[in-house]
């Protein structure tokens, strides 16, 4: 940050502004002058606005200041749920659910929902995949998802297909796998060689799965390099080549492959 960056910052918190004086916190926090930006923290409890609660909450939550303090993290970020700021409801719903304070959890996390906050929708939807805290239900996750996507949230729309793809409704999850993966969402591009590959939703086709696997392992996508791997060891649509198959393996293992 440069030294006039920094004075204006300075300036602008002087007279009450919220992100101004969070963004100063969060510089002196980086600089690692604590005293600093503890001292600029105290402004934010006298500006009551949903961001200032929030940064005071996240403060709290996670002790930049030196001590963990979740009574005073609980308190800002309601104080910033009050005032309309979703992101504290979906705060607070992650703070209950580690705390067993499930029924707390599920109420901020519905609020979200029908405020159609991104974050809130996927984690419900979350619970309801795993059966977590819910009861396991993929239905009401894939509506979940649904709304998240309408909503412009791309990553939803893979995790869409593969829901499908678990209903056994290969259509739909091909369907899906195609859409993330011109968004080049790493794990649609794999399901989609695997639709490829195996027949699912469309007709096989080893030479277009190769070319999905060969997209993601460009992008060091785990399962596409083990998988393409397979393709040389065996020789499918290409010429063996087992120093390549080796290659390919060991990429995966370094990317997080695990068979």
């Amino acid at each position: 940050m440069t030294e006039y960056e920094l004075n204006r910052l300075i300036e602008r918190s002087s007279v009450g502004d919220a992100q101004a004086t969070s963004d100063l916190v969060d510089y002196y926090i980086s600089i690692n002058e604590i005293r600093k930006a503890e001292l600029e923290a105290e402004r934010l409890k006298y500006i009551s606005s949903p961001i200032s609660y929030r940064k005071l909450a996240n403060y709290f939550y996670s002790g930049v200041f030196g001590k963990v303090d979740l009574e005073k993290a609980e308190e800002y970020y309601l104080q910033a749920y009050e005032l309309g700021d979703n992101a504290s409801g979906y705060n607070l719903a992650n703070m209950y659910l580690k705390q067993g304070k499930n029924s707390e959890a599920l109420k901020f996390l519905t609020s979200g929902v029908s405020e159609g906050y991104t974050p809130s929708i996927k984690l419900l939807a979350s619970l309801y995949l795993k059966g977590e805290v819910v009861s396991k239900d993929l239905h009401i996750a894939l509506s979940l998802l649904k709304q998240a996507s309408e909503l412009g949230d791309d990553i939803a729309i893979t995790a869409i297909g593969k829901i499908y793809y678990q209903l056994g409704d290969y259509d739909k999850a091909f369907q899906y796998f195609s859409i993330g993966a011109g968004k080049k969402d790493l794990d649609a591009i794999y399901h989609l060689g695997l639709c490829y590959a195996k027949g699912l939703g469309t007709k096989q086709d080893f030479e277009k799965a190769k070319f999905y696997y060969e997209m993601g392992a460009n992008l060091n996508e785990p399962n596409c390099l083990y998988n393409l791997s397979l393709y040389y060891r065996n020789g499918i649509t290409v010429a063996k080549n087992p120093a390549l198959a080796d290659t390919l393996y060991k990429q995966a293992l370094d990317n997080g492959f695990k068979k």
